[in-house]
């Protein structure tokens, strides 16, 4: 269900900027194409997506920062302060 929203939201997309004769009844669709398709991408994400907490599921996480990582002195660990999810990312502080 992402994917084709995904491709909806393309659809919508390639329709605001498209400028050929073939296209133009469906110019004024282009917003309704973009909206459908973020509803329908937030609705896939709140029903499929296992997070706790439901701005966690459609992705804007709280992260924190943690320790660095061995390895690489640049890399550290960042735990969302909601959900626990955690990633490992450079950091430039």
């Amino acid at each position: 269900m992402k994917t084709i929203a995904g491709f909806i939201i393309l659809m919508g997309i390639i329709l605001l900027f498209a400028d050929a004769e073939l296209l133009a009844p469906l110019e004024g669709f282009a917003v309704y194409f973009i909206v459908g398709g973020l509803v329908m991408l937030a609705i896939a994400q709140l029903a499929g997506n296992g997070a706790k907490h439901w701005l966690c599921r459609i992705g804007f996480h709280d992260f924190e920062r943690q320790e660095r990582v061995e390895e690489v002195p640049a890399m550290r660990w960042y735990r969302c302060k909601r959900c626990g999810k955690e990633k490992r990312a450079a950091s430039i502080v």
